[in-house]
C-alpha cells in the first residue's frame, strides 16, 4: 500500500487535569473513563480509545468533557482508519521503540543471522584444506595424516566460532562466502588445464591442489568482503548463483548448437569458465534490483532446473532415434529454451509472493508523541507520517 508522505501535527488540547478553570467538575467515574480512553489512545490501542470516548460522551454531565470526548473519539477513529503507529521514547534522546504493529525483521538480517552457516562452511573448507595439506606435505603415515586433518578442521571450527563472536555475519554474507568457495573451486578446476598446471611434471598434483585451495579461500573471502559492504539478502545471493549455473548451462548448450569443429580442450574449458563467471556477474547485477524473498528465489531456481529437464526430456522423446548433427543442434536448442522459459515462467507465477522482510512496508504511518501546551492547557502532539 502506498501512502502519501504527509507530516501532520495533531494537537490534543485536552486537559490532563479535570478541565479548564471555567469547566464544571466532571463526575469521578466519567473522568476515570476519559483518562483510560486517553491512555489507550497514546499507546496506539485505538479500538479501546474509541469505545471509551463514546461512553464518556454518552454519560458525562460536563459539556466541555463531552465535547473533548467527541473530538478525541473522532481523532481515534481517523487514526485507526489510517492504521497509524505511535512510537514513544523512554527518555529524551533515546531510540524510539515501536509500540504497535511493527514490521518484522528477517532473522537472516540480524547481526548473527548467518553465523551458523558461516561456521559450517568454514569447517568443511578447513577439512578439505587438511586433505590438501596431506598431498602438499607428502604425508604417508596414517596417524600423522589424521592429526593434520583433525587439526585443520579444528582450527577452522574454533576460528570461525570465536572469530564471529560479537561481529556482524548476516545470512547474505554467509551465503556469499559459501558461493565464493564453490565458484573458486569450480573456476580453478576449469582453468588448471589452460594455465598449464597439468603439464608433465612430478609436482602437477601439488600445483593443482594448491591452486584449487587458494582459489577457493580467495574467492570466498572476496565474496564475504563484498557482501559485508553491499549487505545483500540471501535471495539476492541465491539469484546470483542461479544465474551462474544458467550461464554455465547456456554456454554448454550453445556450443552444442554451434558445434565448432576446431575447438580444443583448453579453449572449451576457458569458455566454460567465462560462461560461469559471466552468468554470476549478470546475476549479481540483476539480483541487486530485486526484493524477492528466499522462498521465491529458490522456486525460480527450481523452475529453471525443471525447464531444462522438460526441454531435455522433450528432445529425447522427439529425437531419440535420430543421430544427425541437425537433430543434436535442435535438441540443444530446445533444452536451452526450456531453461530460460522455466526461469521466466516461474518468475511470473511467483510475482505475488511477499517480498523479503527488508523490503516490506509498514501498514500505516509512524507518529511520535511529544508534550505540548496550547492555551495554557497541557496535552500531547502526534507528529509523523499518516
Amino acid at each position: 500500500m502506498r501512502f502519501h508522505r504527509l507530516c501532520v501535527v495533531l494537537v490534543l488540547g485536552v486537559m490532563l487535569a479535570s478541565g479548564t478553570a471555567t469547566a464544571q467538575p466532571a463526575a469521578p467515574d466519567t473522568q476515570a473513563q476519559f483518562d483510560a480512553a486517553f491512555e489507550a489512545m497514546t499507546r496506539g490501542d485505538f479500538a479501546t480509545a474509541i469505545a471509551g470516548f463514546h461512553a464518556v460522551s454518552a454519560t458525562t454531565t460536563d459539556p466541555e468533557q463531552r465535547g473533548a470526548a467527541n473530538q478525541l473519539g473522532r481523532l481515534a477513529e481517523e487514526l485507526s482508519r489510517r492504521q497509524v503507529r505511535f512510537v514513544a521514547a523512554d527518555a529524551p534522546g533515546a531510540t524510539p521503540v515501536p509500540l504497535h504493529d511493527t514490521v518484522p525483521v528477517s532473522e537472516d538480517d540480524q547481526p548473527d543471522g548467518g553465523r551458523t552457516s558461516f561456521i559450517i562452511s568454514t569447517t568443511i573448507a578447513s577439512l578439505y584444506s587438511g586433505v590438501v595439506l596431506l598431498d602438499l606435505l607428502d604425508v604417508n603415515d596414517a596417524r600423522t595424516g589424521t592429526l593434520v586433518v583433525m587439526g585443520s578442521t579444528s582450527i577452522g571450527l574454533l576460528g570461525s566460532l570465536y572469530g564471529t563472536r560479537g561481529r556482524t555475519m548476516t545470512g547474505g554474507m554467509a551465503d556469499a562466502f559459501s558461493l565464493g568457495l564453490g565458484v573458486g573451486v569450480f573456476n580453478s578446476l576449469l582453468l588448471s588445464g589452460p594455465l598449464g598446471l597439468y603439464d608433465a611434471d612430478v609436482n602437477a598434483s601439488e600445483k593443482v591442489q594448491s591452486f584449487v585451495l587458494g582459489s577457493a579461500w580467495g574467492v570466498g573471502v572476496a565474496g564475504l568482503v563484498a557482501a559485508d559492504s553491499i549487505r545483500p539478502t540471501r535471495a539476492q545471493v541465491s539469484v546470483a548463483g542461479t544465474f551462474g549455473m544458467m550461464g554455465l548451462a547456456s554456454t554448454w548448450l550453445s556450443l552444442a548448437i554451434v558445434q565448432p569443429s576446431d575447438l580444443s580442450g583448453n579453449t572449451f574449458l576457458t569458455i566454460t569458465a567465462a560462461g560461469l563467471d559471466g552468468g554470476l556477474a549478470a546475476g549479481a547485477i540483476f539480483a541487486s534490483k530485486l526484493d524477492w524473498s528466499l522462498s521465491r528465489a529458490r522456486l525460480v531456481e527450481l523452475g529453471a532446473f525443471l525447464g531444462g529437464l522438460a526441454g531435455g526430456g522433450t528432445s529425447i522423446i522427439l529425437f531419440a532415434d535420430s543421430g544427425s548433427d541437425n537433430t543434436a543442434r535442435l535438441a540443444a536448442g530446445i533444452t536451452l529454451a526450456g531453461v530460460w522459459a522455466g526461469f521466466a515462467l516461474t518468475t511470473h507465477l511467483t510475482r505475488d509472493m511477499a517480498p523479503d522482510y527488508r523490503y516490506r512496508k509498514p501498514l500505516g504511518g509512524n507518529a511520535m508523541l511529544a508534550p505540548t501546551i496550547i492555551r495554557d492547557a497541557p496535552g500531547l502532539a502526534a507528529v509523523g507520517r499518516f
